[in-house]
């Protein structure tokens, strides 16, 4: 009887290769798995982003009605050019855009996470951005100026690759969303955007056209 009970009890566990067999299948499943799941994760992100630059652009058009002065400067804003490129369904277009504004996390001696101005003109507003035409929108994207926010910055935060364009020296994670104005037909869009320089370099185009990446 003895023996018995002892041979049951090793019968009841795992040998020494049943754990290497399950081991080495769960690390096959993990190598497979792995890459759907980073995919997932960054489609997620990018449809994030896509929404959140619709809400941007619509706080933006509500600022400009509210502040006619702001829609005046942004007409005759021409500073701060630089070149971009965009995917669009396969094809490489590029053009100029003149950078407006930025938010991200380089605001840290502010606080915020916000749209920010100060100056004249279109940036006639205080530098934390309560008032003005950054003010305005701010408060449609529901964002406060005295703390840290940061559903307003990309999700998806991937740097690009390819060939450096004029004035980069690296591409860097993005960490902001960048207004500009295109300098061929006036019209706004709304870029994902590195740390430099110039305080956000447009990276990707997010609206009104997302960049194919994020149709990826």
């Amino acid at each position: 009887m003895q023996r018995e009970h002892r041979l049951q009890s090793y019968d009841s566990g795992f040998s020494l290769i049943e754990l290497i067999i399950v081991i080495a299948i769960m690390a096959i499943l993990v190598g497979v798995l792995s890459p759907v799941f980073v995919r997932y994760v960054d489609k997620s992100r990018k449809s994030r982003d896509v929404y959140t630059a619709d809400q941007i652009a619509r706080a933006i058009n509500i600022a400009f009605v509210e502040n006619p002065e702001a829609y005046d400067a942004f007409q005759n804003w021409k500073t701060y050019d630089c070149n971009v490129s965009v995917m669009e369904h396969g094809t490489k277009k590029s053009y100029k855009v003149y950078r407006v504004a930025a938010n991200g996390k380089q605001d840290t001696n502010r606080n915020s996470n916000c749209f920010n101005g100060g100056g004249t003109g279109l940036y006639k507003t205080n530098k934390d951005g309560r008032d003005g035409f950054y003010g305005v929108i701010n408060r449609e994207l529901g964002l406060s100026t005295t703390e840290m926010n940061n559903e307003i910055i990309p999700r998806y935060t991937k740097a690009k690759e390819g060939t450096l364009p004029s004035g980069v020296s690296s591409y860097g994670e993005l960490d902001r969303w960048r207004i500009v104005k295109r300098a061929d037909n006036g019209m706004m869009e709304i870029w994902a955007a590195q740390p430099n320089p110039g305080g956000g370099y447009p990276i990707y185009r997010v609206w009104p056209e997302p960049d194919d990446i994020y149709r990826e």
